[in-house]
Formats: structure tokens, C-alpha cells, sequence
């Protein structure tokens, strides 16, 4: 279901005339991502040979996929949390976080948010408490903004109920009166129905007084866009796609290279034999389980000849032709030479990324720099609509900053080579070296050396 079309026709349109263009060319835009993102592209199929033609799937290596969830592997990983100055709002914080699977969801949302170039999270009051919806960017459409963030935007979520498929449309909008909520109801077609008719309790129309924002935090990616509403990011891979192309091409041809160079085994028209089947069609076959002996009348000793036509697998120009072009995909979207490549002898430690002041490691610390400001404006939405409910004293802070866990594990291979460096080097002791190589702590490190001692 294309939920933008939907918003678009709306009177959401009527009052952002002049956006609408722009918006169209967004709402491509995201379109054409999701699908490369999905494993598509306008390069998906490929006319097939012999006469009958048509067309055939192109094999897909699957490239924007990885970029996109190494980049949020890079960017959050299990650890990171929010904390506040006092611990009422730390505690309640988390419980919030932890009731909407934060830790879990936001990964996932993190990841899509880099292939579409943006995404939401909305803030609203539940029957259970403070809720998050993630909302991916195909599913949102800014309405209001400047310079310093968004005032207002619309938002599409897809319904099924009896069989039926609803879009409940949503736009939020600051105003002199205050936050301004809308919802609407539609059909899939776009025809308006009666809230009540699925949401009894809903309002058509609420007007939260004092707030100066709206309840929804955008990410974007930081990155430019080259025509985009001026407000939204592009994806990761928007000026990567004849890379991503040029990536699919040759994964296609090394798949194929496994089809079209199977072993093939030349015979004698003697050799072989045919049956009728239930159509009445010959087929003729080979039986490579036959060991009767059978006398042929020729003279010819090569037409009696069985030749092996095996033709080799270019393997290796295939595999050397995707890590060139792995490694300038990396290039393009601010990564380090190697950090998608299959091959092992190219990896690096985290010690190694950060000393070497690493594409990868200045681009993860740019994207944490946008992630831990838009996490504190979720934060401070969550406390608001926390003092709104009572559940969070009117004293309470509404600030908090983010703590990241490194999300570059540094291998065990690696520390116990350099534990054994500095130990020969008579930097550290014996001790400290076993408590390095094998992660204990010191007293047991002492006792290790005491036993080989002993013994």
C-alpha cells in the first residue's frame, strides 16, 4: 500500500501546495531506495538468451542490505543507554525503553532509517504508558519546518480488520494554540470513514496546550540530498547505485559461471539411448549406470570416444572484481578500505580503527554525534508526556545524554599477541600478561603462575 499517494491526497496537499512537487520527487525517491534496499533495482532482470526470449532474475549479492546493518552495527549496539541527572528520571526512562523493546527495535529501525534516508519515532499515551512507534520514512511526510527541526508532519499506519485493509493518517502540527493532533480514517482506496467506525476512543481532533514541539523525532542521515524537500537526508548508497549494480552484475556471472560450467561429458551417438514418454515425445538419454557390453559397428576409434568439456570456473576473477568493488562501495559512503570485504586477512581491531584515525571510526562517530542528539529529544518527549500522565514528579528532569557501547570488539588473537609483545618487551609481568590472554583477574593470574612454578 503506497501510504504517501494517500496523504497526498488528502487536504494535507491542499495546504503544502508548494511542497507536493518536492514531496512526489521524495516519495520516488524513498520508493526506488526501499526496493534496492529489498534487493531489487531497476537492474533486477535480465533479457535471457535463444529464441523464445524473456527475461530472468538477476542474482543479487545483496550489498545495500550490508552496508545499511553494518552501519547500525557500527553506530548502536547492545549497551548504549540513556542516562539523566537525577535517578527518577533515569528509572523511569529506562522502564519506558525497556516496555517498548528498545534495545531490540531500535537496530532494526537504525538500519532502515540509513537505506531510506530517514525515519520517525513518535511518542504518544497508551493505556499501558509512555509508547514508541518507529516509523520508517516511506510512511512519513514533513508539513512544517525550518532551519532548527521539524513543526509538523503526517504520518500513514496500515490497518487490516476483517479482511479489510484502513490507513489511519495522523498529522501533528505546532500552532499558537499549541500541539494540534489530527487523525483520520480512510478506506484503500482513500475514501474517508468515521473514526468510530474502528476507534471509538480516538479523537478526530486534540489540542495539547504549552508544547512547543511536536511528539515525533526525525533521524536523518546527515547526508546531503541532491533534489530532495530540504529538510530530509538521502540513503547511505544514493550516489552508489551503479556500484550496487556493478556488484549484482558480476555476483550474477559467478553464479552463472557455477551453471554454465558444469561438467559436461561428450558421447557417441551410439552411446545413447531413448524412451518414449507418456506424450509420445523420444527422449534420449545417457545411462551412466550401463556396464553391459555392447558392439558397435565403426571403424573410427574417436567416434567411440567419451570427452570430458569441463570448462574452468573463473572463481578467482570473480572474487578479486567484488572486493574491488566492495572496497569502492566503502569509499563512496565513508567506510575503510576492507570493512565489507569477505576476505579475514583485511580485518581490524578496535584498538587498530580508532589509532588510525579510520574512515570507518570518524564516519560512526559522526553518526553517533546525529543519533545521541535526536535520542535526547526522545528522551525529553517521553518525560513530558511522563508529567502529562503522573507518573513522573512535575520536578523531574527532561535532559538526557547517551552513553554508546563500542561496537568494534577487538579479537582475542590480537590481545594475546600483544600481551605477549609487552611481556617480552618487560613492559608488563607475567602475571598481568595471564590476566590479559586468558581475562581473569590478577589473584587468579598469580595462581596461574604459582602451579607452573610448582610444577
Amino acid at each position: 500500500m503506497n501510504f504517501k499517494s494517500l496523504l497526498f491526497g488528502s487536504r494535507l496537499s491542499a495546504k503544502n501546495a508548494a511542497y507536493s512537487p518536492a514531496a512526489a520527487q521524495n516519495a520516488s525517491d524513498i520508493t526506488r531506495w526501499l526496493d534496492i534496499y529489498n534487493g531489487g533495482g531497476e537492474w533486477r532482470y535480465a533479457r535471457k538468451g535463444g529464441l523464445n526470449g524473456g527475461t530472468r532474475r538477476v542474482a543479487s549479492l545483496g550489498a545495500a542490505k550490508t552496508l545499511c546493518a553494518e552501519l547500525s552495527r557500527l553506530c548502536f549496539t547492545e549497551g548504549t543507554e540513556l542516562f539523566c541527572a537525577d535517578g527518577e528520571t533515569s528509572a523511569y526512562l529506562k522502564k519506558v525503553l525497556d516496555d517498548n523493546g528498545f534495545t531490540e527495535r531500535f537496530p532494526v529501525f537504525l538500519e532502515k532509517a540509513f537505506a531510506l534516508g530517514g525515519g520517525v519515532i513518535k511518542i504518544y499515551g497508551g493505556e499501558d504508558g509512555v509508547r514508541l512507534d518507529f516509523i520508517t520514512a516511506d510512511c512519513f511526510v514533513p508539513t512544517k519546518w525550518d532551519g532548527r527541526g521539524f513543526y509538523g508532519g503526517a504520518f500513514g499506519s496500515e490497518i487490516t480488520e476483517n479482511g479489510k485493509n484502513y490507513v489511519l493518517a495522523e498529522t501533528q502540527e505546532v500552532t499558537k494554540e499549541g500541539l494540534v493532533i489530527e487523525n483520520r480514517l480512510q478506506t484503500e482506496s482513500g475514501r474517508e470513514l468515521e473514526l468510530s467506525e474502528l476507534f471509538p476512543k480516538m479523537r478526530k481532533r486534540t489540542v495539547i496546550k504549552g508544547l512547543t514541539k511536536p511528539l515525533f523525532v526525525y533521524f536523518g542521515t546527515g547526508a546531503g540530498n541532491n533534489r530532495q524537500c530540504p529538510p530530509l537526508g538521502a540513503s547511505v548508497f544514493a550516489d552508489c547505485e551503479d556500484t550496487l549494480k556493478a556488484l549484482d552484475i558480476v555476483f550474477d556471472s559467478l553464479t552463472r559461471e557455477f551453471i554454465l560450467g558444469k561438467k559436461r561429458i561428450i558421447v557417441p551417438t551410439y552411446a545413447v539411448r531413448g524412451e518414449y514418454d507418456e506424450k509420445g515425445d523420444l527422449k534420449r538419454y545417457f545411462n551412466v549406470n550401463d556396464e553391459v557390453f555392447e558392439a558397435f559397428s565403426t571403424s573410427d576409434a574417436d567416434e567411440l570416444k567419451i570427452t570430458d568439456a569441463a570448462a574452468a570456473l573463473r572463481v578467482t576473477e570473480h572474487a578479486e572484481a567484488l572486493d574491488k568493488l566492495l572496497d569502492l562501495l566503502c569509499m563512496q559512503t565513508g567506510l575503510s578500505e576492507g570493512t565489507l570485504s569477505f576476505k579475514s586477512g583485511t580485518l581490524r581491531t578496535a584498538t587498530e580503527v580508532i589509532s588510525r584515525n579510520s574512515r570507518t571510526y570518524r564516519t560512526a562517530q559522526l553518526y553517533r554525534r546525529l543519533i545521541a542528539r535526536e535520542l535526547s529529544r526522545v528522551a525529553e518527549n517521553v518525560c513530558i508526556l511522563g508529567k502529562m500522565s503522573g507518573e513522573l514528579s512535575q520536578n523531574a528532569c527532561e535532559t538526557a545524554a547517551v552513553r554508546f557501547a563500542d561496537g568494534i570488539c577487538e579479537d582475542e588473537g590480537a590481545k594475546t599477541e600483544r600481551a605477549k609483545e609487552l611481556f617480552a618487551a618487560g613492559l608488563i609481568s607475567k602475571v598481568r600478561a595471564l590476566s590479559e590472554i586468558y581475562g581473569i583477574p590478577l589473584n587468579e593470574a598469580k595462581a596461574m603462575e604459582k602451579e607452573d612454578n610448582d610444577d
